[in-house]
């Protein structure tokens, strides 16, 4: 019987000491610590494209008549 007592303490020991870096991580994921950082960054990543706008012109009469190029 003391043989399940010390398994259960080295599994548990065990899967603290694999779990930990991952819990550490995963904290402010789901405590939404970062959510300004992250807008900021979802925000800089769509309005950093460049495109002129001739471009999207051509882009638009490409799609309609694909023929005349």
């Amino acid at each position: 019987m003391i043989w399940l007592i010390g398994l259960i303490v080295i599994l548990q020991a065990g899967f603290h000491w694999l779990l930990k870096p991952a819990i550490v991580l995963s904290t402010p994921i789901f405590e939404v610590r970062g959510i300004i950082l992250l807008i900021f960054l979802i925000g800089a990543w769509i309005i950093s494209a460049k495109v002129e706008v001739k471009d999207v012109r051509n882009i638009a009469l490409n799609e309609r008549n694909p023929d005349e190029n």
